[in-house]
């Protein structure tokens, strides 16, 4: 740069050979460079699509067997439904599972690209596979169940290709299979899962295209490695960028002037990519590429002549340059050395001189910048580094520069979590957020240590513990408890670490709190839970357990809608799971497949499931959010409480209904020959059923009722001129005398003395009336 500032001061003749030899330069360099570049340009677009022609062909060829197995698995969904058969346990039938066998044997062979095919029903917990060592086998032993969380999860596309899973047979290779989600008959779910041989696929159909250029990777959905025909693939697929493989199809230049092809499959969203580099597609053009050199060379070789002429006439004003700028004398060795002119060299030292100033006033207008910049934001930065410290990330000297209140010396970490429901509550708990960190603020005065939010629930506290006082992290947590329950009615249970010193052990502390939060699950929210209690319950803490005996006594008091019952079988399943000190994924499992248990005895029973818990039952939620064992106890109850209140709702409605029928039956028919039985079998209930409800609603029994009907009626034609045996024979008796005993037993007379008596009642109420 200095030499040529003091070249462009000179004279005008000089400036003019520079000029013509500076446009002769370019002018080469221009015409070289835009001939080549043409050239090499046509040569790699016409490289770039045969590459992107061939990477489109051998997908397409690829998508044709994919297809085919896509189709095959689809396929299998019905012909599986035909074969599939229980025999009333949950079991499949012998026959269905020979039948099942044969057809998943005889699928495997529809492709030589199909390496086993699993057949999964979840109800059963079953899986038939064409492996030839093992043909069945229960879910929980079977050897290759990575696909099974693939298959748990909900997603709109209920065929998936997984690409890398671990596979349980073969540990050391990954597999690759098509999972295709099946709904059975009724509501029995499973998969189907075909595994391919997918180095085969692409060995068979990307390994004979010897014309092409580069090497060819196959990516799955992940940018994982699927197949590359070159022994060097993991490194290629480390040096590519994912982020620019976009749209469909496409090609791009990488930073190591290498020429990235790529098409992406819509069918299985792997992409095959074609890594050339470019200087292979360039090879052809040896004797273009000599041409323009050896005329670059021809004009650059005279350039060069002219400009070694006139730097040695150049070359005591240069030095002279040098030497001011140097702060030497060379310049005035050697004879006539004199002042520079005005306006050339020394200008150029001045604007340089100038240039040096302004840059070091911008440089610290930055520092400025940069300095305040971080004393507006040290909290922030000091947090930051916290996190990452109980996370055992540390830097060296960042406590100093940050200035921490704590030396590590001697230290506890103390979490507290914070429970709902919160005392400040506003727009999307913004208010909830300003009063967290201003409390932060305000118990971080009185604390020798530092404070920090550790996430949205959680706050951290590294305490400096005295020499000596080593229950001194204890009662600081007392002590903060009380004073955030009782100043500003803050719910907190606060887990307390042991005692560490170092500053990489503020991890382990950390760790420390999160077990003994874990115990929140047994105590209860809100107390102080020190890791010293976490090793008694360790010790105590057994295999999986689940209380069969009490899950039968919940499920027959639920069905009886004996609630007090019901409820206490809940509670003791509480109290069994603390005496017993059941883990937290024990007690988990165990709730979860209680409710489940519950929802089935509404199933069971008929009920209307949206009747009993609405539109959406969050129950579900409601137990994976629960943080307690009372709150998973709480919804429990909940659940049960509801189903019984449906169920006598139901049955009260449903007895009404019953009697009204039965009653509206006998009042036609009472004249007829029925019974109970007939009644009942009317109503469409059983005849116990129907006695015991009709005596608890009437305080009678159906014949007493039936009797006290054809009394009444009885009764009412006595009042006509009718003979008895008629008026018997009406009511529905074909005795005289039966029917005389039975008037008599009710009424306390005969039919003949009760007509009797009414005649005299009329005559006497006519006298009456004559009389008046």
């Amino acid at each position: 740069m200095p030499g040529y500032r003091s070249i462009k001061h000179n004279t005008m003749f000089v400036k003019l050979l520079l000029s013509l030899t500076a446009i002769a330069v370019i002018t080469v360099i221009l015409i070289s460079t835009v001939t080549y570049s043409i050239s090499a340009d046509n040569s790699i677009q016409n490289a770039i699509a045969y590459n992107e022609s061939i990477l489109t062909q051998q997908q397409e060829l690829i998508h044709k067997e994919l297809t085919a197995i896509k189709y095959a698995a689809s396929g299998m969904i019905t012909t599986q439904s035909y074969l599939y058969h229980t025999n009333g346990s949950g079991k499949l039938s012998v026959s269905s599972m020979i039948d099942l066998s044969n057809f998943v044997e005889a699928q495997k062979k529809i492709s030589p690209y199909i390496d086993s095919i699993y057949l999964y029903y979840a109800p059963l917990e079953l899986v038939l596979t064409s492996r030839p060592e093992i043909r069945t086998s229960p879910i929980s032993t079977f050897a290759d169940r990575s696909w099974l969380e693939v298959w748990k999860q909900q997603s709109d596309n209920r065929t998936l290709w997984l690409t890398g899973r671990m596979d349980g047979f073969e540990p050391d290779q990954p597999a690759a299979s098509l999972l295709q989600k099946m709904p059975l008959i009724g509501q029995v779910n499973g998969a189907i899962v075909m595994n391919l041989k997918l180095q085969l696929l692409f060995d068979d159909y990307l390994s004979h295209y010897h014309n092409k250029k580069g090497a060819t990777l196959v990516l799955g959905p992940h940018s994982e490695l699927l197949y590359s025909d070159s022994a060097d693939g993991d490194s290629l697929l480390a040096q590519l960028d994912p982020a620019r493989l976009t749209g469909g199809s496409g090609y791009y230049m990488d930073d190591s002037d290498r020429i990235v092809s790529y098409t992406t499959s819509e069918l299985t969203g792997w992409r095959f990519v074609d890594i050339t580099k470019r200087s292979s597609l360039l090879q052809g053009m040896d004797r273009i590429k000599f041409i323009v050199v050896t005329v670059a060379a021809t004009y650059l070789t005279v350039a060069f002549a002219i400009s070694f002429y006139l730097s040695r006439r150049l070359y005591r004003p240069l030095q002279s340059v040098i030497s001011y700028i140097g702060g030497s004398e060379a310049g005035h060795r050697g004879g006539s050395g004199g002042p520079l002119p005005a306006g050339d060299e020394a200008g150029f030292i001045r604007h340089i001189y100038d240039q040096l100033v302004r840059n070091w006033e911008t440089l610290m207008t930055e520092k400025r910048k940069v300095d305040s910049l971080l004393t507006d934001n040290h909290t922030a930065i000091k947090e930051k580094y916290l996190n990452g410290l109980i996370q055992g990330d540390s830097t060296d000297q960042a406590a100093e520069l940050l200035g921490l209140r704590l030396d590590f010396t001697r230290f506890a970490v103390l979490t507290l979590e914070l429970e709902e429901p919160y005392p400040v509550k506003g727009p999307d708990g913004i208010q909830f957020y300003l009063f967290r960190y201003g409390l932060m603020e305000e118990l971080g005065a009185d604390i020798d240590g530092e404070i920090f939010a550790k996430d949205d629930k959680r706050t951290v506290i590294l305490l400096s513990v005295p020499a000596e006082e080593d229950d001194f992290p204890l009662e600081q947590a007392k002590r903060l408890k009380q004073l955030l329950l009782t100043r500003y009615s803050l719910n907190v249970t606060i887990a307390v670490s042991r005692n560490y010193s170092g500053e990489q052990s503020v991890c382990s502390a950390y760790e420390d709190t999160l077990e003994a939060l874990n115990l929140k699950m047994y105590i209860g929210k809100g107390e102080i839970l020190p890791y010293g209690i976490l090793g008694d319950w360790k010790s105590q803490e057994e295999a999986y357990y689940y209380p069969y005996e009490l899950e039968t006594k919940l499920l027959q008091a639920l069905l009886q809608t004996d609630k007090e019952q019901c409820f206490g079988a809940i509670r003791q399943i509480t109290r069994t799971a603390i005496d017993r000190k059941l883990g937290k994924a024990n007690i988990q499992q165990l709730f979860f497949q209680l409710s489940g248990e519950i929802m089935k005895t509404l199933v069971q029973t008929r009920g209307d499931m949206s009747a009993v818990f609405g539109d959406r039952p969050a129950y579900a939620d409601v137990l994976s959010r629960a943080e307690t064992l009372p709150d998973m106890e709480e919804c429990l109850l909940d659940m049960c409480g509801r189903i019984i209140a449906y169920h006598k709702e139901k049955r009260s409605k449903m007895t009404d209904v019953t009697l009204q029928l039965a009653t509206d039956y006998m009042d036609v028919n009472f004249n007829k020959n029925i019974s109970v039985d007939t009644v009942a079998e009317h109503v469409q209930r059983s005849s116990s059923y129907l006695s015991r409800i009709f005596k608890e609603s009437t305080g009678m029994t159906i014949n007493d009722y039936l009797i006290q009907l054809r009394i009444k009626r009885a009764m009412e034609r006595l009042q006509l001129d009718l003979s008895i045996e008629q008026i018997c024979r009406e009511v529905g008796y074909a005795n005289v005398s039966y029917f005389n005993k039975i008037f008599k037993a009710r009424t306390g007379q005969t039919p003949g003395q009760y007509r009797q008596q009414q005649a005299a009642d009329r005559l006497l109420s006519q006298g009456k009336e004559q009389a008046e």
